[in-house]
């Protein structure tokens, strides 16, 4: 039982990824509006704040963190992740920001998609 449990743990876990990539970019862009000298910044930040938390996670992993902030001007984005991994242990998480239940969304003046590959 408990190798199960300790193979369990050691699994890159959606549950606890997401939140991290969540909260993270709320705090970064929650009250920004788009300015392309600053987008840089952001996504550094992002990337390297979401990179330390997961860190903090203390498992076994190297992580990959993807960030891109686009502005809101009717232009589509097409993006793509592939990979080769442990189907068993390897997982990716993608989170998009505004996300549905953002009160002003429809306003937003930029979007962020940020991907977490553990």
């Amino acid at each position: 039982m408990d190798e199960l449990q300790s193979s369990e743990e050691l699994i890159f876990n959606e549950e606890q990824v997401k939140p991290i990539l969540q909260n993270v970019v709320d705090e970064v862009l929650n009250k920004a509006s788009y300015d392309e000298d600053l987008v840089q910044q952001w996504v550094d930040t992002i990337c390297d704040r979401c990179m330390k938390q997961m860190a903090d996670l203390q498992k076994p992993y190297k992580y990959i963190v993807t960030c891109q902030i686009m502005q809101a001007s009717g232009a589509g984005l097409h993006s793509s992740v592939s990979a080769y991994w442990n189907q068993e242990e390897d997982n990716m998480v993608q989170y998009f920001w505004p996300n549905e239940k953002k009160k002003d969304r429809n306003n937003c003046k930029m979007y962020c998609i940020i991907t977490a590959v553990g």
